[in-house]
């Protein structure tokens, strides 16, 4: 291979297209490479005179602040999320859903033709301050359901219960808790009546 070492400032331009900053414990080196590109940019290259390049002025760099990190929310829940379907509950007592409200559930998402592995099922009383755009941004769900949960808490507008709503490219469903619907069959019979077509 050979050697890519050049003076041609040509050449140079070409490659080096990033701006260079200066430091100033760096001054002294850099002066001298400034005068040689000086001499070498008034040279003639293939018979055409090359303007001189201006020398380079050392200007203090400020310090910047620092980016914050992005906060990556990492989240526990049931389901493999295969449709991108998010189901949100509010569980204060246990960390998953309780089997009688999982069967409930799975109940309907079957009617429906979903199955488990279909969605994906958090309870989000483990997640205090998560938001919506933390659910969206891990989870890309394009359907979401709410059971017994206020939306304000996700940091979404407030909105009436099982009425569907359209944000960003998803879906929202608020409706009654689970277990408000195990114990209530109209409450049941009036989700199913927007979950069915949801």
């Amino acid at each position: 291979m050979s050697n890519l070492l050049t003076q041609n400032s040509n050449a140079l331009r070409l490659l080096m297209t990033e701006d260079l900053y200066i430091l100033p414990e760096n001054e002294q080196l850099i002066s001298a490479k400034t005068e040689q590109a000086s001499e070498i940019s008034s040279q003639k290259v293939n018979d055409i005179q090359v303007p001189e390049i201006p020398a380079l002025q050392s200007k203090e760099v400020l310090p910047q602040k620092a980016a914050e990190p992005e906060k990556i929310r990492e989240f526990s829940y049931l389901g493999e999320n295969n449709k991108y379907f998010l189901i949100l509950f509010n569980e204060p007592n246990q960390k998953d859903i309780s089997s009688t409200q999982k069967e409930t559930l799975l109940k309907i998402m079957s009617a429906k033709g979903l199955e488990l592995r279909d969605l994906a099922v958090l309870n989000i009383n483990q997640y205090p301050g998560v938001n919506y755009t933390d659910l969206k941004e891990f989870f890309s769900f394009n359907k979401i359901v709410l059971f017994g949960i206020d939306p304000r808490q996700i940091s979404l507008p407030s909105q009436s219960s099982n009425q569907v709503v359209k944000q960003e490219n998803a879906k929202i469903l608020c409706t009654y808790s689970i277990d408000e619907m195990i114990k209530d069959t109209m409450k049941k019979r009036e989700f199913w009546n927007v979950m069915k077509d949801f």
